[in-house]
């Protein structure tokens, strides 16, 4: 629900109480490729609950993993996820690494929950690039071209004249001993 939305509907007085969001919450451990550190579980729903207080997300259910694998649709955690059944708007995850940083693969999986009503929300904002591009996917906005000057507007002082350089042979550039 977008912003605007969720405004308004806070503002009217026919509905009192804007209606509250549900999320079904994911979590896996998640490991740093470079460090081997692991962010837990436990440091990963304290950020999901944190997030889902401040933007008025009620959690119906709470599905984990242990293992963290690649392949999104073969850990049993997600397995159960999908099978529940549990109508909701949205699956909350702490970072889009918890699913997968495979683009390809994180696409087929926001793509079923496309076919399910649900869109993916994460807790905490990144910027790597499979990040950005789960951001992207849920964009409403259409993509905005660059501004480019009409040519009949451009005023004089934008008009600026360069001097052509002199045209310069190959046989200027070769040295020759003085007096040839």
């Amino acid at each position: 629900m977008s912003p605007a939305r969720r405004l308004r509907q806070q503002m009217s007085g026919d509905r009192g109480k804007a209606m509250a969001r549900t999320a079904i919450a994911y979590v896996s451990d998640v490991i740093l490729g470079r460090t081997g550190e692991v962010i837990s579980r436990a440091a990963q729903k304290e950020a999901i609950r944190r997030h889902a207080d401040a933007s008025g997300i009620e959690i119906v259910a709470w599905f984990e993993d242990e293992a963290y694998d690649e392949e999104i649709l073969t850990r049993e955690g997600i397995r159960s996820l999908l099978a529940s059944g549990k109508r909701c708007d949205c699956i909350l995850v702490e970072r889009v690494w918890a699913l997968s940083r495979s683009w390809t693969l994180l696409e087929a999986f926001l793509g079923e929950l496309g076919q399910r009503g649900m869109r993916l929300e994460a807790a905490t904002t990144l910027w790597d690039c499979t990040s950005q591009r789960a951001r992207h996917f849920y964009s409403d906005r259409k993509p905005r071209r660059p501004r480019v000057p009409r040519p009949d507007v451009v005023t004089a002082a934008a008009r600026v004249r360069i001097k052509k350089p002199e045209r310069l042979f190959f046989t200027d550039l070769v040295h020759r001993p003085a007096g040839a």
